[in-house]
């Protein structure tokens, strides 16, 4: 008789995970579904090879550390270790699909339909908000870093952030009126795909608030469309994409958004609102946003209550935006190694018991970016198509 397969186990601090199943592979590492074997409650196990030049996975247990706002969006660290020789890992909570998946398989058309895109346009907002009032910029917005929670916990109609590996501090221009040179050289880049890029992260600009909250803009319309207008350009000319984004109209958007015009026309004034700001220090006004969200929802002649596209059965019952004062946190720098410990004391270091090859995080290969043609100048925007 065969003998039974081993158990593959990671070992942290407070228990250990047995690995049921692979959930995603990315760029920067692998996300597996994993059992506790004290209670048998499930959970998310993400690893991160120790071969990456850059760990994210230090700087999300940073950024998470240095919160002063917590925020019911944000996913949480359950624990962190690491695997000798191997792999970092963070057990996080277990959470359902990501918003990209769930628009492709809302219908037909693989878009959602305009009282769920509205909910969720609310929700990521409220997220993204909640990120900017302690003091971070994400640099990476866009449907698969957002997940809804799981139905056995009642949260399928919740949303979560779930990424926070790019955050940074915005650089703002010193008190002197430092050179714009100077600036330059300093300045926050972007770091996620075109797609969802804002102008400024095309030109290479020093990145603050506003330049995520574009990115949210695309995303919520990418919602609506089911795909973008430069969707076919993402990887052949950046320059045709930062076009397009500077000349898209509501006309243009009309003629696709099976929608009242009035509504189309509400959604071009929150991206009004959202390129107000004349500085990267500045906040956006979030509570505009909400507010023209819930006239959307009269001008679309959509129904708030309206079950949500995956949960078609159940009335709405997600939570609503809340005002909160925005005032972020001093200006502090992140110095990860202040942060959360993965090094040698860290829980996990001493397992006796490692997870098979099958749960090792893959070699990755190093993130491309363009270069500019100007002299001096360098691309902002990753070549990586993440979804």
């Amino acid at each position: 008789m065969a003998a039974a397969p081993q158990k593959e186990l990671i070992r942290a601090q407070n228990g250990n995970y047995e690995v049921t199943k692979p959930l995603a592979t990315g760029t920067f590492g692998s996300i597996y579904r994993a059992k506790r074997e004290s209670d048998g409650k499930l959970f998310a196990v993400k690893c991160e090879s120790l071969n990456m030049k850059s760990s994210l996975l230090r700087q999300m247990s940073v950024v998470l550390a240095s919160i002063h706002f917590p925020s019911p969006f944000f996913a949480t660290i359950e624990e962190r270790g690491t695997v000798p020789n191997r792999f970092l890992f963070i057990v996080m909570p277990l959470y359902g699909d990501n918003l990209f998946d769930l628009m492709q398989g809302a219908n037909k058309d693989r878009k959602f339909s305009t009282a769920t895109g509205l909910h969720l346009a609310e929700q990521t907002l409220t997220a993204i908000r909640d990120l900017h009032r302690n003091g971070f910029i994400h640099r990476d917005i866009k449907p698969t870093h957002f997940c809804i929670g799981r139905e056995a916990d009642d949260q399928h109609h919740h949303v979560f952030l779930l990424d926070f590996g790019l955050c940074k501090r915005p650089r703002f221009a010193g008190k002197n009126n430092e050179a714009e040179e100077q600036m330059r050289k300093n300045a926050i880049l972007y770091r996620g795909v075109v797609k969802y890029a804002s102008v400024h992260a095309h030109q290479g600009k020093n990145l603050g608030y506003k330049d995520d909250m574009e990115s949210w803009w695309y995303m919520v319309l990418e919602f609506f469309l089911g795909a973008l207008p430069w969707a076919l350009l993402n990887k052949e000319s950046e320059q045709d994409v930062a076009h397009l984004k500077k000349r898209i109209t509501a006309p243009m958007v009309n003629a696709v958004w099976k929608t009242t015009p009035e509504a189309t026309a509400g959604f071009f004034e929150l991206l009004a609102i959202i390129r107000e700001p004349k500085d990267v220090a500045e906040f956006v006004d979030y509570d505009r946003i909400a507010d023209g969200i819930t006239k959307l929802f009269e001008k679309s002649k959509s129904n708030p209550q309206e079950p949500p596209d995956w949960d078609c059965m159940n009335d709405y019952k997600g939570p609503t935006y809340q005002q909160v004062p925005m005032i972020a946190p001093p200006e502090v720098g992140l110095k990860p190694d202040a942060g959360p410990d993965f090094g040698k004391n860290d829980p996990g270091t001493g397992a006796s018991a490692e997870p098979s090859r099958s749960a090792e995080t893959p070699h990755k290969k190093k993130k491309k970016t363009k270069k500019s043609k100007k002299k001096g100048k360098n691309k902002t925007v990753s070549e990586d198509e993440d979804k």
